[in-house]
Parts: C-alpha cells; structure tokens; sequence
C-alpha cells in the first residue's frame, strides 16, 4: 500500500489487515520460536565444540540482548518508522544466525547468538506496535487469537522441532532454517509495511540514554541468571551487579529529564496506566513462565511421567491462554472496556493454583489438566488487555516506545519469576542441582519436559525429601503472586478506546 493511499484513508480494509497479518505472524514466530528450538540442541552442541560450563550462554547470550534492545526498537520505530525497523532487525537476525549456522566453536555460536537477540527483541515487540498501527483499541480484540496463537505454536513447536533437527540431521540446522523464512518476512514486511514508513521530520537518536538501559538490563538479568546459582545472593558479583542495575537505572533516569528527545519520555514514566500494567505483567509473568517449567517438573519427578508425557500436559494451559486471550478481546470489542478482563481472568487462575497447591497429593493426573486449562484461560485473558491499554494512554507518536516496554517488562517478569520460584523450590527440595529449565534456558521460558531431570533433583526425589510438599508451596506461591497482580491491576486507570488507529491518528496530528 502506498503512503499515499494510507494518509487519505481512515482505516485499513479487512484484505489489507490480513495481508499484514501473514507477515506479521512469521515476524512473530521468528522471534518467539528460537529459543524455544534451541534447548534440546544443548547437548549436541557441547558434544560437538566443547565447553560444558559455558554452553547455557547459548542462551543467555540471546536473552540479554533481545531483552535489552526491545525497547531501543520501540523507540527507533517510532522516529524511523515501523518497516524500516522491522527489515533491520530481521537482518541482524539474518546476520546472527549465518554466524551461529557456521560457526566453528563456542565462543563464535556465542556471538552469533547475542546478534540473533538484537534482532530478536524488536521482532517480539513491533508485531504488536504494528497492531496498534492498522487497528483502533476496540477492532484489536478480534486478531489476538492470532497473536496467541502464534506463541502457543512456537512454545510447542519450537522444542519438538529443535530436538528432530538436532537429533536426526544436525544442531546447526536449527540456525540454517531461518534464513528462507527471515527472507519471506523481509518481501512481505517491505511490501506489506509500506504505509508505515516514517515521515521525513529530524530526529536525534537518544545513544547515551539507550547505553543506560541496555547497561541496567543486561546487569539485572546477569544477577537473575547467576544469583543461587553460580554465585550466592549475597557474593560480591551477584552484589555488585545488583548495585550497578541500580546505578545505571538511577542515572538513565537523570538523563531522561535533561535529553532532548528522550529514548523513554517522562511522560511514559509518569503515566499511571503504564506503570500498573508493567508492574501486572512482571507479576503475571513470572507465574505464567516458571509454572511452565515447574509443572512438567512435578509431573516428572511427583507423578512418574515421563519427559514426552510431561511435556505434552503443557498443552492443556497453552490452549486456555489462546481462549483467554480470544474470549476477552472479543469482550474489548463488543463492550469498548478493558478492565474487567483481567481481573475476572486473575480471579479464576489464581483459585485453580490454590486448589492445586492444597490438593496437591490427591488430584488425578485427569483434574490437573483441568486446572492448569482454566489458569492458562484466566492468566490468557489478562494479557490483551494490559497491552491494548497500555498503548491506548500514550499518544500515537509513543506507540512503539509503550508497547516496547510493556514486552520488556513482561521478559524481565519472567527472569525474575524463574530466579525467584527456583530458588524456593530449590530450597524446599533440600538441594542444590539445576532444576531442568531453572538456569539460563528457563529464563528464556524453555519448557523442563525438553531439558531433562538432573540427577541431583532426581536423588533428591528418590530420598526423603517431601516432594509433595515442596511444590504444593510452589503453586500456592503462585496463586498469592496472582492475587497480587489482580490487587495491582484493580487499580488500573479506565480511559475511553480512541476510534481510530495510531497510524492515523499520527496522519491528522501531522497535518497531511
């Protein structure tokens, strides 16, 4: 569509809004899907190129980067456009996974691997700042079973996948298969993303500002990954990360007031609306990541499946999170409201993890699917609406940057879930191995059922340890998590939907 044509429209045909849809999808799975591929490829790779102790920054080097960058990309989408953003990250994703597809040891795959998240962050956070772009508030509710239903396949397909190449063929081919599809994505974005190029207006691009916050995030990331793990909480480098994530923030904060064109405006930092759904979205996030890996955990060690069997329950609570996330889109779109959603979603999740957590050794295998369905439900219909509104309080010209950072906050969300809920089930078991997908794997949101039991957990289980009793703690954590988030967002600010999309919206304040 040509710009022309866009800036004498006011609003998007339904043929043109599902031919940008097909490209944002494989955006999306791009993005999503390559962490999840690249779990069962561990071993393989260690095998072949060596480094046991170094191999989990296969990783880890792909979570600090797309983290750290996803807002920098929000930022850069709102100055230089939504396609111009969108064809740079997929070249660095093009870039990164040429180098991790070659590469003749650890240390370059690594590097490979940390180009990849560059990309990769932008191509989890644009998707939805494109939405916001084509669609009004209200008209968004009825595509979000694409948009989780994209994350649920490459949540079930990744791994399933990852371990068929890894296993039959070669590990490489994990990072080899990209490159058709980052073409397919780059021909249709260029053709289907025309209408959102950026107007020619001068900018100055906020580097010290994006320095910053890309220092904090990678130091915070860093303690989560490392603290109760390879270093005590209380150790000088978990320490001093910890103090520089603060230092850092403190003084991005400070240069935010003074920039001229800020990476992240005040006017983000002191709006209410963002601040309640990003705080909801670490909350809801950390239960919805680490239930992920916990669950087939238990069902592993407590229940005597096996890993496929495990792993297999998972679909029960992906399912209800794509009927979540559809049934209260269609609620947003049909009422014009969205704060009902989440806190009817919080209420049902966190009842079935507290029922869990108290009938823990007397439910069937049959009734936890059932629970852990209507959690994934309740937790899939507040994730809409704590995006939609979040972009619906800022002006059309911070669109990328709100919706950006509401991504952030939902990764850091579950780094931080993963830190917290491993080092408490860690505890309780009374031992100190590696819960499959606690390390660096599992704060990417890679599932347990495809990383395997230690056999250090694996011992712990077999002895005295009240493994019953342990991860009745957990998902009683988890529930109380929730009840937190639904006291969060119960005071989440109600604005009226604006009528049209941020795309033309941003035509009439320019004046074309």
């Amino acid at each position: 569509m040509s710009r022309s044509i866009a800036d004498v429209q006011t609003r998007y045909t339904s043929r043109q809004i599902h031919t940008i849809f097909c490209g944002l999808v494989l955006i999306m799975l791009l993005g999503t899907i390559d962490q999840a591929i690249v779990a069962p490829a561990l071993a393989p790779i260690a095998n072949e190129l060596g480094g046991f102790d170094s191999v989990s920054w296969v990783v880890t080097a792909y979570l600090l980067t797309s983290t750290a960058s996803t807002p920098v990309a929000g930022r850069m989408s709102d100055i230089h456009g939504r396609r111009s953003v969108v064809i740079g990250a997929l070249v660095l994703f093009l870039a990164g996974s040429v180098v991790c597809g070659w590469a003749p040891d650890l240390n370059t795959l690594i590097v490979g691997r940390g180009i990849q998240g560059l990309g990769g962050g932008a191509l989890m956070a644009l998707p939805n700042t494109i939405v916001a772009d084509i669609l009004s508030p209200r008209e968004r509710g009825r595509y979000q079973a694409y948009i989780s239903g994209t994350y649920a396949v490459s949540s079930l397909a990744g791994p399933v996948l990852g371990g068929l190449l890894s296993g039959h063929y070669s590990w490489r081919w994990i990072f080899w298969i990209n490159l058709p599809l980052i073409v397919i994505a780059a021909a249709l974005s260029w053709v289907t993303l025309s209408g959102l190029s950026a107007r020619r207006t001068q900018h100055r691009i906020d580097y010290l500002g994006s320095v910053l916050m890309v220092g904090s995030t990678v130091c915070l990331l860093l303690a989560l990954t490392w603290g109760g793990r390879r270093f005590a909480w209380d150790a000088w480098p978990t320490v001093a990360l910890l103090v520089g994530t603060i230092v850092l923030a403190m003084l991005f904060v400070g240069w935010q007031k003074r920039a001229v064109e800020p990476l992240l405006p005040l006017s983000i930092l002191h709006n209410r609306i963002i601040v309640v759904t990003s705080i909801g979205a670490v909350l809801i996030t950390m239960v919805n990541i680490a239930f992920s890996i916990y669950l087939p955990l238990y069902l592993q060690i407590g229940r005597g499946q096996s890993v496929g069997e495990a792993g297999g329950m998972l679909t029960a609570p992906l399912f209800g999170v794509v009927l979540g996330s559809y049934l209260s889109g269609q609620y947003m779109r049909y009422s014009g409201k969205y704060k009902l959603p989440p806190l009817a979603g919080l209420a049902v999740a966190a009842p079935m993890l507290a029922i869990l957590a108290y009938s823990i050794a007397d439910l069937p295998v049959a009734a936890i699917v059932v629970l852990t369905f209507f959690q994934g439900v309740g937790i899939g219909a507040s994730l809409p609406p704590m995006m939609v509104s979040s972009q619906n309080s800022v002006p059309a010209s911070d669109i990328g940057i709100a919706t950006a950072v509401h991504t952030f906050f939902r990764a850091v969300g579950g780094t931080i879930g993963v830190a917290v809920f491993s080092a408490l089930v860690l505890h309780l078991l009374g031992t100190d191995a590696n819960l499959p997908g606690s390390g660096h794997a599992g704060h990417a949101g890679l599932h347990a059922a495809d990383a395997g039991v230690s056999e250090g957990l694996a011992r712990a289980a077999a002895g005295a340890v009240n493994v019953t009793h342990a991860f009745g703690v957990f998902f009683a954590a988890c529930a109380a998590t929730l009840a937190l988030a639904w006291l969060v967002l119960n005071n989440l600010q109600v604005i009226p939907f604006r009528t049209t999309a941020a795309r033309f919206e941003a035509t009439k304040d320019a004046g074309v």
